[in-house]
């Protein structure tokens, strides 16, 4: 019972925090930054999680704080592709699968481009990585991980992305109007 009050409380601990975290002020934060650290932190916990826990955590976060993961989510995959790390991949996509936690089909699909070409571009096996994502959610956004991740037509371009190179390391950027 202790864990599960644990747990709880965590869950409790992560809403305030994410709702009192201002959308914009995240997107202008220097990638890598402190606020990235906590996210990480949070969606490591959620990994580690039961899947009862997970469903409890999914439940107590409404949309807007739940769009701060996937921000992270995009973030931690740029992250990813910079040190060409598998890890990080799966970390920024299991956080983009929790902020589309309440299926909308046309975002879910542009928010996983990123993540798809960047395992491309690494030689990461796309089914592998999305089945493995997959694996920490369910319902209709599990399914869908796994849908895409078979996929073979999906290109940034298509869904508005571009990839841009900065000194910092590349970067993706939705085109306006994309």
């Amino acid at each position: 019972m202790k864990n599960g009050t644990e747990f709880r409380t965590f869950v409790e601990e992560t809403a305030v925090f994410l709702q009192e975290t201002a959308v914009l002020d995240y997107f202008r934060h220097p990638l890598p930054g402190p606020l990235d650290e906590r996210m990480g932190q949070i969606v490591d916990r959620f990994m580690a999680a039961s899947p009862e826990q997970r469903g409890l955590f999914l439940a107590a976060l409404g949309k807007s704080q739940r769009s701060l993961l996937g921000i992270w989510g995009h973030r931690e995959a740029t992250m990813g592709m910079r040190e060409a790390s598998r890890e990080r991949l799966l970390r920024g996509l299991v956080g983009t699968a929790v902020a589309h936690h309440e299926l909308d089909r046309g975002s879910l699909e542009a928010a996983l481009a990123v993540p798809y070409h960047i395992a491309r571009k690494m030689g990461v096996n796309t089914v592998d990585l999305y089945d493995e994502a997959a694996g920490f959610v369910s319902g209709d956004i599990g399914e869908a991980l796994q849908r895409y991740g078979r996929r073979s037509d999906v290109g940034l371009r298509q869904y508005g992305w571009r990839e841009i190179k900065t000194p910092a390391g590349v970067k993706y950027k939705i085109s306006p109007g994309g």
